[in-house]
């Protein structure tokens, strides 16, 4: 069974190895969906959570604690065997779904202003994990959306099943059948490769839970800069602080404004708890 750590506010030298430069050791692949896939797969209700973005919008994903070890990549093994959600230039703790995911979810879903970007837009899910951003996106009305994570394991064994669930015509624990002709792609890899390999810019850019290490600040300014189109809008969900790794919001936002491409600003907050936050960027000229 595996046990993440990267929510402790406790520093530990278990955590800290995720605050290494993350090299491009994984080159960007596109991951092809099945037949099946396409078709729409049920899944096993007992290894499923349901996320309530609203009272008429639910996502399913799979626990991933109920992953069987042996269906799992070296990567992933080597993590849990660590006790560890990170290990730095092979695992990225993407099967687990951290809070500042659900806090995004809600807010594309509640929000008015925010709910009416994903009409036919083109999506770009960074660091997408499980995939709850983007499937939200395509029940949202998306157009085009791209799931993006570093692990090719994490994509295969999670995010495509829980796209097929969701968005191809299976039965959803509502009994409803959702079937959507939204373009979807899927990638693994470092974010440096991708931005090579992937020539497409995006109408919006949902990233969640991505700034935890201040070495990678520059090269996601990088990507934000060439994958965003002119009017575009990213927006990142964090954790104010992350404790133990040494990345946090307010040195990401003095990241933004030292490279002063982008403006950002806060829209929604949590004091309560763990402090999480959501940030709206934009290009200067765009605003």
């Amino acid at each position: 069974m595996f046990k993440f750590s990267f929510n402790e506010t406790v520093e530990s030298s278990e955590t800290d190895t995720s605050a290494e430069t993350r090299t491009a050791e994984y080159e960007s692949e596109e991951v092809i969906l099945s037949d099946d896939l396409k078709e729409g797969i049920i899944l096993n209700p007992d290894n499923l959570h349901v996320f309530a973005a609203s009272e008429e919008i639910l996502v399913e994903y799979i626990n991933c604690v109920s992953i069987p070890k042996e269906e799992l990549g070296l990567d992933i093994l080597s993590a849990e065997m660590d006790h560890s959600d990170l290990i730095a230039g092979r695992y990225e703790g993407g099967l687990k779904v951290w809070e500042c995911t659900f806090d995004l979810g809600e807010l594309m879903v509640e929000k008015e202003q925010y709910k009416k970007l994903f009409h036919e837009s083109t999506v770009l899910d960074l660091g997408c994990g499980s995939g709850i951003l983007g499937i939200l996106a395509i029940k949202l009305g998306a157009s085009k959306v791209v799931f993006q994570d570093y692990n090719r394991d994490v994509l295969e064994k999670v995010t495509v099943k829980n796209y097929s669930c969701n968005c191809r015509g299976s039965e959803t624990e509502s009994d409803e059948k959702t079937t959507s002709d939204a373009e979807v792609k899927f990638y693994s890899g470092d974010w440096s490769s991708f931005m090579e390999k992937v020539e497409h810019q995006y109408d919006v850019i949902l990233t969640s839970e991505t700034i935890y290490s201040p070495d990678n600040y520059a090269k996601l300014i990088n990507l934000f800069k060439n994958k965003l189109k002119p009017c575009g809008v990213v927006l990142l969900a964090a954790k104010t602080y992350y404790f133990g790794v040494g990345g946090n919001l307010r040195l990401f936002e003095k990241a933004l404004e030292a490279d002063g491409y982008f403006t950002s600003q806060k829209i929604w907050d949590c004091e309560s708890g763990v402090k999480r936050e959501i940030l709206e960027i934009k290009m200067k000229s765009s605003t």
